[in-house]
Formats: C-alpha cells, structure tokens, sequence
C-alpha cells in the first residue's frame, strides 16, 4: 500500500477525553469497518484511526457526529505535508480556469458534496473583458474540501486543475498586523494620496491578483515502528476475523440442529399418535367383525330349524 493510498484511509482524532483509552476508540471505530491500527500520541485528546479501505472512511465521516464517554469528538482526513492541515470549507483553483465556465466547474465537484458557490472572478485587463486566471469553490462540509486534496491531481478536457484549501487571508492579515508593533509603527496617520500624471488622469488600477499560496504546515508527528509490525498486526485482524466468521457459522449450525432435532422429535410424537389411532381402530375392527360373525351364524340357524333338530339327534 502506497503512502498516498494509506492517507486516504486515516483519521485524526482530535478532543478525546483523558478517560479514552486506545483499546475504547478501536472498539467503536471498528463498528464501521475493519480497523488496521489505531493509537492515541503525546498531544492530549489526539489519536489516529486507520482502516482498511476508503470506502469505510467515508461511512465513519458521513455518520457524524461521533461521541465517546459523553465527548463529542472530531474527525479530519489524514493530508500530505505539504497541503493546508487546516480544516475550510473553500478551495483556491488556478491554472486553465479561463477556458471553463462556473456551471461545467460546479458539475465537476458537485460529486463530492453540496456545493454553495462557484466563482471565477472576471474583469477589464488591458481594455479587454477577461477572467482572472483563479476561481473559489466553497463547500457545505469540510470533509469535502479534504477529499478533494486527497484526489489529486484533477483534470479537466486533458488539463491540470491547481487545487489548494483557500483559507481566510483577511482574518490571518489582520492578526499578523495587529501582533506585529513593526507594521503599527509603519503606518502613517496620514492618508496617502495619489499622485496626478501630466494629463490629470488617475493612474490605472492593476487587476487583483490572486492569493499568495499558504505556507507548507509540518508533517504530522507518528511514531516511528518496525515495519513487519504491521504484517503481524493484519495477520492479527485475519485471525481475529476468521474466528469470528467461525463462532458465526458454529452458532448457525447449533441453531439449525436444535430446529432439526425439534422437528424430529415432533415427527416421533405424531408417529406415535397415530401408531395409537390405529391400534384403536385394529381392536375396533376386530370386535365388529367378531359381532358381525355372531350374528351371521344366528341368524344362519333361525333360518334351518328342521336341520338343527336333525342334527340334534
């Protein structure tokens, strides 16, 4: 399994209480696929879950919210280094976006989740209509923006799409300016004001240009194992699982031999019942026939009175 294959079946755990231990969030994980490992690190109410496939990923992310010892906790999918580790709801697109339009981009991530806005940014640039060369999609979730930077690279009529997380520069600005005395000292209390050209025009306006790229976040801090731990950890989740099937199928087979057996011993008792009919019904013939037979020879001699007197003599 690649390292990009096994991000995609990662979580970060995150405001576990103290009380959690590894061994409760195996447990509950495991409710919703096969887990392959799952441990908690130094950071207090932090933890990773992987499991076996993607497909059990996104069960466990669309089932949220998820509770353990009355803590509601938080999920994100595990990202390269390089990308945003930030969780946002919005994506900062550039490369071919002047040959697209808004509707054929909302058609193409409208397959990971509900869409609130799509936007390319279009203006004048040297007395022409244009686009900007960057667009904005935000999302519902931000689960979706996540599985978005796991699927890349994107393509789009044979293209590239250049996808980071679009995080809110404004806020971030204005933070590091406030905290920053050096910038406060920069400003000048006066209000600048343009200068005028020789013809009095003001001069021209540039074009807005797009957001500077985020600065890469540190790679997420796992400790380091041997690696055929992993190999006894799967033969581990094997054995466990064939035992399981095989309780599973011992417990099936006890339950369709108590039927069978329940129904043999109806069958005995039905058999006996009717072996008791018939032997009613055998004494009953036999005592019909013994009376129908005394009758007959009654009436026999009533009939022949002169032979039975000869006879007597």
């Amino acid at each position: 399994m690649s390292s990009t294959t096994s991000l995609k079946c990662q979580l970060i755990v995150r405001n576990l209480s103290k009380r959690t231990t590894t061994k409760q969030l195996h447990q509950y994980a495991s409710r919703y696929g096969s887990v392959l490992d799952c441990y908690l690190t130094d950071t207090d109410g932090e933890g990773f879950i992987e499991f076996n496939d993607r497909m059990s990923v996104d069960v466990f992310m669309d089932k949220r919210p998820h509770s353990i010892d009355e803590n509601e906790l938080q999920f994100q999918r595990c990202l390269p280094p390089t990308e945003l580790q930030k969780p946002v709801k919005r994506i900062f697109i550039r490369g071919t976006v002047q040959q697209l339009t808004d509707s054929r981009l909302a058609n193409y991530f409208d397959k990971y989740g509900k869409l609130l806005s799509c936007t390319i940014p279009k203006g004048k640039r040297n007395n022409t209509f244009t686009h900007f060369g960057y667009a904005f999609v935000a999302f519902d979730d931000e689960d979706i923006v996540d599985r978005i930077i796991q699927d890349k690279p994107h393509f789009m009529d044979g293209l590239e799409l250049e996808i980071q997380k679009a995080e809110d520069l404004t806020r971030s600005r204005r933070a590091s300016l406030s905290r920053s005395p050096s910038s406060r000292s920069s400003r000048s209390p006066i209000r600048s004001i343009p200068m005028m050209n020789n013809n009095n025009k003001r001069p021209r306006r540039d074009s807005p240009s797009p957001p500077p790229l985020p600065p890469p976040s540190l790679p997420l801090k796992r400790p380091i194992r041997n690696p055929d731990e992993l190999t006894i950890r799967q033969l581990e989740e094997e054995n466990r699982r064939l035992h399981e099937h095989l309780m599973l199928a011992k417990r099936h087979y006890d339950e369709d031999m108590w039927k069978v057996r329940r129904e043999l011993e109806d069958e005995r008792r039905r058999y006996d019942q009717l072996k008791l009919e018939y032997d009613y019904a055998r004494r009953d013939l036999a005592h019909v026939t013994a009376e129908f037979q005394q009758k007959t020879s009654a009436r026999h001699l009533n009939s022949n009175p002169k032979r039975d007197l000869s006879s007597r003599r």
